[in-house]
């Protein structure tokens, strides 16, 4: 790992923005070193290559139990849905499991109404929490390790973001469940998805909703992103659909999206041990907060977003190494 991964930000190539409603697209191109081979968790899961369940019959809220059953490592990002056993959970952070390997991995439950086995083993609905719940949870995992805590999050906060999406979308749910919200808008956020694709060579896509930035995604490969696309364009849906029913209409203003990247490329970061392969990554300043995963020198993945009242301070200067958050 060098102290410059995130140079590449600052060579990116933004391609022309693609739109839908209220919500923008700008495909990602550039030149960085790739990582490892893995799998993702979803092919991971249809391949019965990883087995994912409660760390003991009782269960326990915020960890489960993953074990790689196969030789090749499995990716697992921040904010994707695992649904089954006693309640669904989210990850709370990104972790890259070595093979024929079992761990302990933390996690945030996103259906506070259910602690009932529906299956021993969770499965996946291809779902990934919204960019909203993503920053939250990025918030409260850094202030954690800043603590010594590991990756924990707010549990009741977790709760209270999904309550409050639920009523604002007029979502009712037995459970509480962030499932619920997904399911009741399954055509709307269908039409997003089926309107922005994936381009050759794409490495990444940052996001705009109502003319401002809303978050960045990039990984190591074009393969990768494939994998993920649908879905974390979904979860982008899932906010810019709240906006809409907010009563928040698109603005014809354009966001400066070089100036964005170059900006966050400047940030300090830091680079501690995962709880898998590499070594998670956080950079965080007092507008964007970001987390993702490196292996060796490649950044398998970083998302990126704007804290409420969005933006980057700009004049910041370059990190020349790994450092502390820039609070």
């Amino acid at each position: 790992m060098t102290s410059k991964c995130l140079d590449y930000l600052n060579t990116m190539e933004v391609g022309q923005g693609a739109q839908h409603e209220n919500m923008t697209m700008f495909p990602l191109f550039f030149e960085a070193e790739a990582g490892i081979s893995y799998l993702t968790l979803d092919v991971a899961l249809e391949n019965h290559l990883i087995e994912i369940t409660e760390v003991s019959e009782a269960g326990d809220v915020p960890n489960l139990m993953v074990t790689n059953k196969g030789e090749i490592p499995i990716l697992i990002l921040a904010g994707e849905e695992l649904v089954g056993a006693k309640q669904n959970r989210i990850i709370n952070a990104t972790f890259l499991v070595a093979g024929q390997v079992s761990t302990k991995i933390p996690v945030s439950c996103v259906e506070a109404g259910r602690w009932n086995y529906r299956d021993k083993e969770f499965h996946s609905e291809r779902r990934m929490s919204s960019p909203q719940l993503r920053t939250k949870v990025h918030q409260d995992v850094n202030f954690a390790i800043r603590e010594g805590r590991g990756f924990r999050a707010d549990q009741g906060g977790v709760w209270d973001e999904i309550a409050a999406k639920s009523a604002r979308m007029s979502v009712p749910s037995p459970t509480a469940a962030m499932s619920d919200i997904y399911e009741s808008y399954e055509e709307k956020l269908g039409q997003y998805t089926q309107n922005f694709a994936v381009s050759q060579d794409q490495k990444g896509f940052l996001v705009a909703v109502n003319g401002k930035i809303m978050g960045l995604e990039v990984f190591d490969s074009p393969n990768s992103l494939a994998h993920y696309f649908d879905k974390l364009i979904q979860s982008y849906a899932l906010d810019a659909l709240d906006l809409l029913i907010q009563g928040q209409s698109p603005k014809k203003s354009t966001p400066k999206v070089e100036k964005w990247l170059g900006e966050i490329a400047e940030l300090p970061f830091m680079a501690s041990p995962s709880l898998g392969l590499g070594e998670d990554l956080r950079l965080e300043s007092q507008k964007v907060i970001g987390a993702g995963l490196m292996h060796g020198n490649a950044v398998l993945y970083l998302a990126v977003f704007p804290k409420a009242g969005g933006g980057v301070k700009s004049g910041m200067a370059r990190a020349s190494r790994r450092g502390a958050f820039n609070s």
